[in-house]
């Protein structure tokens, strides 16, 4: 077990010190005397305070120790220590409209999901499987609708790997970053170089089959627009209780806004439909579905109707974004030799020593510790009142009461 605050624990055993040198000291009720008047005598308890040679009141000490200690534990955050390994690995598997067959990435991931191994998917924006990854390889494989119509970005993809990274920082010594995809150069844009810097180590990359360069520049369309909100679509479905999220991607534009998200895509899944708008948890917002000729746009963003949001510039570049014709021109050539090299890197694998913690957040053991403190101090309550152990008020009741009176 370890502890985020440790500095927690040391001020709580100073304290558990204080109470101990507390319980060596004796108050008590002086031996009594007959005094010619009262006059003089203060309208307060007589009480006298001694040095005990062994602490009083050893019950109420063992439980005051233990809410003092006990608290002093719950600000210190404890956590197990999980289990430690050599190496632990990240997968990062593109799932942009840069790919050809979805079955090459998912069996690619399929290899390396082995073990303690965390798997991202990435197009314009990343996701990590956190539950079911075999289960969420085999759909990925056998369903092409998974993958997206929006371009991929190495940007997100090792952004996200670092979030990963800073979690699992306490389960390894050294970090494996694997990347699964065509490696296209839409996929590189202005904030990769930056971000590669951030990742201390090399990169493992594991290249698949991409779409044909002679597919990349395809007929213009301007897409019909519908909305889930008419309810005439049959892309999305309700969800039972809407909430709120804070941002939402098309492309390259970002919205930031709390939108209220009404609608969840619809199963079972339309293999016809791709994705070509997602909030920032990486659900669709936006779907794109071509029939023939007709390109239809469905989305289901809520377009903000108070405040400033569409006058402003993020807001133009975003629905400008989804007003793009379909099929738009796409940049499906391979990454050259000097971007493959900057973002393999060179050296060892990336130490967990190099890579920041995440904020600390409350532990999921600390709402257990602090039940355990309240019901110790009400336990600490009921001892008191039972051993007779006097509070002031009851003191200067106590002396009002025994007060002789004046002759």
């Amino acid at each position: 077990m370890t502890f985020v605050a440790p500095g927690f624990l040391i001020a709580s055993a100073l304290v558990a010190v204080g109470a101990i040198i507390l319980h060596f000291l004796v108050t008590q009720q002086p031996r009594s005397d007959v005094l010619p008047t009262v006059r003089f005598v203060p309208d307060v308890p007589a009480r006298s305070t001694s040095v005990a040679i062994r602490p009083s009141d050893l019950l109420l000490l063992m439980l005051r120790l233990l809410i003092i200690l006990l608290t002093g534990a719950a600000f210190a955050q404890p956590q197990l220590t999980p289990a430690r390994t050599t190496t632990a690995r990240i997968v990062a598997v593109d799932v942009s409209r840069a790919v050809a067959m979805p079955g090459d990435f998912a069996d690619s991931a399929r290899r390396y999901s082995g073990g303690r191994t965390s798997v991202i998917v990435f197009d314009s924006t990343a996701r990590e499987l956190t539950q079911g990854i075999t289960d969420s390889l085999d759909d990925l494989r056998s369903a092409t609708s998974t993958t997206s119509r929006t371009r991929g970005s190495f940007s997100s993809a090792l952004v996200a790997a670092l979030r990963v990274a800073a979690r699992v920082r306490e389960e390894a010594d050294s970090l494996e970053l694997v990347i699964i995809s065509p490696f296209v150069n839409e996929a590189w844009d202005t904030a990769t170089d930056d971000l590669r810097d951030l990742w201390p180590g090399r990169i493992q990359t594991v290249r698949v089959s991409g779409v044909a360069v002679n597919e990349a520049i395809l007929p213009l369309r301007a897409p019909r627009v519908e909305w889930a909100d008419s309810g005439r679509t049959t892309l999305w479905s309700a969800r039972e209780t809407p909430d709120t999220i804070g941002a939402v991607i098309a492309g390259d534009a970002v919205m930031v806004f709390p939108f209220e998200r009404r609608w969840r895509r619809a199963q079972p899944v339309d293999t016809s439909a791709h994705v070509i708008a997602r909030w920032m948890d990486g659900e669709p917002a936006a779907l794109e579905r071509t029939s023939g000729a007709e390109c239809t746009r469905s989305i289901a963003i809520p377009m903000p109707k108070v405040g400033d949001a569409i006058l402003r510039p993020d807001f133009a570049r975003f629905l400008a974004a989804l007003a793009l014709p379909c099929r738009e021109v796409h940049d499906f050539q391979p990454l050259s030799a000097g971007l493959m090299s900057r973002l393999e890197g060179r050296g060892a694998l990336a130490s967990t020593a190099s890579i920041k913690s995440r904020r600390s957040r409350m532990t999921p053991l600390v709402p257990w510790i602090l039940g355990v403190v309240l019901l110790l101090a009400l336990l600490e309550l009921f001892v008191r009142r039972r051993s007779g152990e006097p509070t002031a008020a009851a003191e200067m009741r106590r002396g009002k009461m025994h007060r002789e009176p004046m002759p």
